[in-house]
């Protein structure tokens, strides 16, 4: 949680006024567009990934050292969050720097859905027994988020990439779809 936390924090610390604001509104977005942007990006991105990591972790009954590997990944790739987030504030939502910004949310997704399938199927460590199905579907699941997020992304940068954006969404919503009938024949 701390690590998740402190990169929270270090996004807002990176938030300055522009040199020249005007004291308006309209002059401080104006101004900040680009910080601001990137902020509120990687602040929904260290969310989402916070979230799923607790409820991850809430899964599992015990530790061993792959899985904590695994998860010093996920938190190394969380730490660089900030430094992805000031380049996409001083470059803004193109070029090289937002592509690297992307691919290292990209990144932490799949460390996510390493972890996962490192304790579903290798490690033993699940609390309880889940069906291979249910199993299956939080692992795709945990693909699909920075797939989905890549695609948002990259159709911000280049709008003709509209159709990665609906075809990730459309095949999220079947997947979550089977994730929420497969949980409730599991009891959960």
């Amino acid at each position: 949680d701390g690590v998740f936390a402190i990169a929270i924090t270090l996004l807002a610390i990176e938030l300055h006024l522009p040199e020249h604001w005007d004291r308006t509104f309209a002059g401080l977005i104006t101004g900040m567009w680009r910080e601001l942007f990137a902020y509120i990006i990687s602040f929904l991105v260290v969310a989402v990934y916070w979230a799923s990591h607790r409820r991850t972790f809430q899964r599992f009954r015990r530790s061993d050292g792959p899985l904590t590997a695994i998860n010093f990944l996920i938190l190394g790739l969380v730490t660089l969050l900030p430094f992805g987030s000031r380049m996409v504030a001083e470059a803004g939502p193109h070029g090289d720097p937002y592509v690297i910004y992307l691919g290292l949310i990209t990144a932490i997704g799949f460390s996510n859905a390493l972890l996962w399938g490192y304790a579903a199927f290798i490690g033993d460590i699940l609390k309880e027994t889940l069906p291979l199905g249910l199993r299956l579907v939080i692992l795709l699941i945990l693909l699909i988020v920075p797939t989905a997020m890549g695609g948002a992304g990259m159709m911000m940068y280049d709008p003709d990439n509209w159709w990665m954006m609906l075809g990730a969404a459309g095949f999220s919503a079947v997947i979550m779809s089977i994730r929420r009938r497969l949980g409730k024949a599991a009891g959960e």
